[in-house]
């Protein structure tokens, strides 16, 4: 009975740690991180926000981090949203440079993430399309 307890208390407790420190800043730099996604890292022990702000101010080290997180289901679609949102920020250059030594694998990660947020993202500009005729430049680098 009190390990249920506790449990719950714990529960709560990073919930309103994740909400108190993330949920006011919701829009990081124009990219929107959705609740699921801070209760999904959160769990994880990553401070998102923390690491979206230093990649949106073009940190190569966070953005190459915050890119090769793992998510599925549908934190995994929010999570592309924010790298296709991240893109569009700092620009397919620096994103490109950030990426440097990446693997295979890890490229294929990407290209995943990539054609889940443009086709789940709310940017009319970049909705719907391919990854090489959204990003040329990063289709290139990973193909």
């Amino acid at each position: 009975m009190k390990k249920v307890f506790l449990n719950k208390l714990l529960l709560l407790v990073m919930l309103s740690v994740c909400f108190v420190n993330c949920n006011r800043h919701k829009s990081i730099n124009g990219i929107v991180v959705s609740e699921l996604l801070l209760i999904a890292s959160n769990k994880q022990h990553i401070n998102y926000c923390k690491l979206l702000e230093e990649a949106t101010k073009g940190n190569v080290s966070s953005i190459k981090q915050i890119t090769l997180l793992d998510f599925y289901d549908g934190v995994g679609y929010d999570h592309s949203v924010v790298i296709v949102n991240l893109i569009n920020l700092i620009g397919e250059d620096k994103f490109i440079q950030s990426l440097g030594t990446i693997n295979e694998e890890q490229k294929n990660k990407i290209g995943s993430y990539l054609m889940a947020g443009l086709e789940y993202g709310d940017n009319p500009n970049l909705q719907g399309k391919a990854v090489k005729e959204a990003f040329p430049k990063i289709h290139n680098f990973l193909n």
